[in-house]
């Protein structure tokens, strides 16, 4: 019977150590953890995302085109500002310029694309191999003629191959 009363002391002493030992004492200093920085939460990331959300909200008809104009060039100044302010980072100051270099960039790749690759009559080929509608303009892409896997001729409605059953639409 003694030993069960120590043993019930220790534990009470031990559990009121334990409640009392942050009160009592000194504070501890905060972790240092050291996350990155969310690119998102910079200037050039908060004014990239702002030309993205007027952008989407003129497409939606939330703009009109004089707002939109207004935000557009507020953003994009702040934007290039951000640029510039960053170490190391040469900005042009012809944006057009560098818009159309990015362009006939974007435009070479998709020349580039691989010859199975489904193409949007208004928007040309698309990267996704299985895409049904176009990640651009969001038009049904034409159905493929012929299975990827076994090259066997499609139906346009078919959904599996007759040749293989492989799966040719989502």
């Amino acid at each position: 019977m003694l030993a069960e009363v120590v043993a019930a002391a220790l534990v009470g002493m031990a559990a009121l150590w334990l409640v009392l030992r942050p009160l009592l004492g000194p504070p501890r200093g905060p972790d240092l953890v050291q996350e990155p920085i969310d690119p998102e939460e910079t200037p050039r990331g908060v004014a990239l995302l702002a030309l993205k959300e007027i952008e989407f909200d003129r497409e939606t008809g939330k703009l009109s085109d004089a707002d939109y104009q207004y935000l557009k060039d507020k953003y994009t100044a702040e934007a290039l500002e951000a640029i510039r302010n960053e170490e190391g980072a040469a900005v042009p100051d012809d944006v057009e310029a560098l818009i159309a270099h990015r362009v006939r960039a974007l435009r070479s790749a998709a020349a580039t694309a691989p010859p199975d690759a489904p193409a949007c009559p208004s928007c040309g080929p698309r990267p996704e191999s299985d895409a049904v509608y176009c990640s651009t303009c969001g038009g049904s892409l034409p159905a493929p003629a012929a299975c990827a896997n076994c090259g066997a001729a499609l139906s346009p409605d078919s959904r599996f191959c007759e040749g293989c059953g492989n799966r040719v639409a989502a």
